[in-house]
């Protein structure tokens, strides 16, 4: 192979590998996910609220040792568990948003 025909080919795979990369950010955000891993020994009521207040997910008795996850966009949420309320932000790091996980106790 000659030396122009190598550097050609190296150009042609770089530019492929920056498209696919290039590609994921053109797309609408991804969600990203928040669990929230019941570590309290016993049955325990759990929540996520948009910042305004909305509950948009809950079990109202997540058994012991269970893990409850939920799907978001990114954002800022406030999640109450027994062990007060915990605001997490959940990032837009595209071309996928990130997973937040929460102790309940």
């Amino acid at each position: 192979m000659t030396t122009t025909r190598r550097l050609i080919t190296g150009l042609a795979a770089t530019a492929l590998v920056m498209s696919a990369l290039g590609a994921g950010t053109a797309t609408a955000a991804a969600k990203g996910r928040i669990v929230i891993n019941n570590n309290c020994g016993k049955a325990v009521s759990t929540t996520i609220h948009r910042t305004n207040g909305d509950m948009i997910a809950g079990t109202a008795a997540a058994p012991a040792g269970s893990s409850f996850g939920y799907p978001v966009y990114p954002g800022t949420y406030v999640v109450r568990v027994p062990a007060g309320a915990k605001t997490v932000k959940i990032l837009d790091v595209s071309p996928k948003a990130h997973t937040w996980i929460v102790k309940a106790c």
